[in-house]
């Protein structure tokens, strides 16, 4: 158990923001991290998007917490 104190910054890690991972891949992972921090995220990339990122899933992923209501 990681206590109710515990409050996770970023968390997405920047590999899912590549071409070759594949878009259920990031959804799956931003639902999980999402649903085992409730109320103690605050969610973005890990390190840098870097320079082969899809910028879109960026995006997607805002558009995932808003579907969520968390957004």
């Amino acid at each position: 158990a990681l206590g109710d104190e515990m409050v996770i910054l970023d968390g997405i890690p920047y590999l899912l923001f590549l071409p070759h991972v594949s878009v259920d891949v990031l959804e799956k992972f931003v639902k999980r991290i999402v649903e085992l921090f409730e109320g103690r995220l605050i969610l973005g990339i890990s390190d840098e998007l870097p320079p082969p990122a899809d910028v879109k899933r960026v995006k997607l992923v805002s558009r995932l917490l808003e579907k969520l209501g968390k957004g």
